[in-house]
């Protein structure tokens, strides 16, 4: 029950996170910080579309959760730009991993466009059974 959820990560989840898969990226790399990541990396761990994993990585740049550098190709590294979303993400790997589906129910219950985050998790997993 997503009531259960910290008021923290219900605002975080809220104005940051659109799919469980993006989701997992971001903690990922939340769990690895220090550790530089490019798209085909981390595609290639979460097994996902490296283009799509690129998106995802650039947008978590553009909202401050990511430090990117400007290399070919770009390499990104967790690196929040506040401590308050440091502390976001925190209770939100905390919360992901002790109630996993509340979160995942948050996240698609969001009134914004989670129908075509939801195709698209199915999408990419497509393409990649498809090998390409």
């Amino acid at each position: 029950m997503s009531g259960a959820l910290p008021d923290n990560v219900k605002n975080f989840i809220a104005g940051h996170i659109d799919s469980a898969v993006q989701l997992e990226l971001l903690l990922l790399l939340h769990r690895t910080r220090g550790r530089t990541w490019d798209a085909a990396s981390v595609g290639n761990d979460l097994k996902i579309d490296a283009g799509w994993a690129g998106s995802q990585l650039a947008n978590l740049c553009q909202q401050g959760l990511l430090g990117c550098s400007e290399a070919s190709p770009a390499v990104y590294q967790y690196q929040p730009r506040t401590a308050e979303l440091d502390a976001a993400v925190a209770a939100l790997a905390a919360a992901y991993n002790d109630r996993r589906v509340s979160v995942i129910s948050l996240i698609y219950s969001k009134p914004t466009d989670n129908l075509r985050a939801f195709a698209d998790a199915f999408r990419i997993r497509k393409t990649e059974d498809e090998g390409g």
